[in-house]
């Protein structure tokens, strides 16, 4: 009998986490849905945006504007920055795993000094415990994407990049490849022709002779104008990429886990059926056994 009640233990300890798997799954379900709305309510300002940075880069092939300088030192003595964005909270699979082993990996390759800046508590809680030093943690929480973070997160980098305390800016995050798979990327995002030439996959050509292009009321102070807005834009669109995926990864891992759970419960059952048809054997055997022993029947 202590065997029968110990399964039956664990089967409504297994179901209890099973319904809370279950409702976390609903709401991220639900979660992924507003997210996805607002990610495609963004993708027309963002594709736009990106074709007038590309327009305007195409008039100033050369340039000298801090924030189109390329630096010329050899890469492994630059000082690069890395803008991370991860969960505030587990429970989405590997999710936040692989934007830490993402950004460890661009980290050693680049070589360098490394000048690392948080979205999300799970990094900042990584970084830390691994005695790491954030250059900067932006205490918002990545669940809540807006653009007012984008504004604050690139007026504190822009003018690192601008004074030449960092020499280029990578964001690494996690995308949607598909309806149900994400995938890490990391995109460089300043200098900015470098940027925009890596989302184009070509370099911008030089040629200017098609269209008329007119500064007012100068080449550099519309710069000044258009790429603290580019930038704004860029961040504010991969922190809602970033949590549509969050919620994606979370809410295979809760049907994943939903699933394990069902199994085991029917594995249980299995195991709760044999020993009951068990201890009622062994209880006929006994009373059999007694009836004999009193003379049978």
């Amino acid at each position: 009998m202590a065997q029968l009640k110990e399964i039956r233990d664990r089967i409504n300890s297994i179901e209890g986490t099973q319904k809370i798997t279950g409702a976390m799954y609903m709401i991220a379900s639900t979660k992924l849905r507003h997210a996805r709305k607002s990610r495609d309510d963004n993708a027309v300002y963002f594709s736009t945006l990106k074709n007038i940075m590309e327009r305007l880069l195409r008039h100033l092939p050369e340039s000298e504007h801090p924030y189109l300088r390329v630096s010329d030192k050899p890469r492994d003595t630059q000082t690069h920055g890395y803008l991370m964005i991860t969960a505030d909270k587990g429970l989405a699979g590997a999710y936040n795993q692989n934007i830490l082993k993402g950004t460890e990996k661009q980290m050693r390759s680049d070589g360098g000094k490394a000048r690392i800046f948080v979205v999300g508590e799970t990094g900042r809680r990584y970084f830390r415990n691994h005695n790491v030093n954030i250059d900067e943690e932006f205490v918002y929480s990545s669940e809540n994407p807006t653009h007012h973070l984008g504004r604050m997160i690139t007026s504190y980098i822009l003018p690192l990049f601008q004074d030449k305390e960092i020499d280029d800016l990578h964001i690494i995050y996690t995308g949607m490849k598909s309806a149900m798979e994400a995938e890490v990327r990391i995109r460089q995002l300043l200098p900015l022709k470098s940027a925009i030439e890596e989302e184009l996959g070509k370099k911008i050509p030089k040629d200017i002779y098609n269209e008329e292009f007119i500064f007012s009321p100068s080449p550099d102070e519309v710069i000044d104008a258009v790429v603290p807005n580019f930038m704004n834009g860029y961040i504010y669109s991969t922190l809602i990429e970033s949590y549509c995926a969050e919620q994606n990864s979370r809410m295979l891992a809760m049907q994943t886990a939903s699933d394990a759970a069902s199994s085991m419960i029917k594995d249980l059952g299995v195991q709760y059926n044999r020993a009951r048809q068990g201890v009622i054997t062994q209880e006929i055997t006994e009373v059999s056994a007694g009836a004999e022993a009193n003379g049978g029947y």
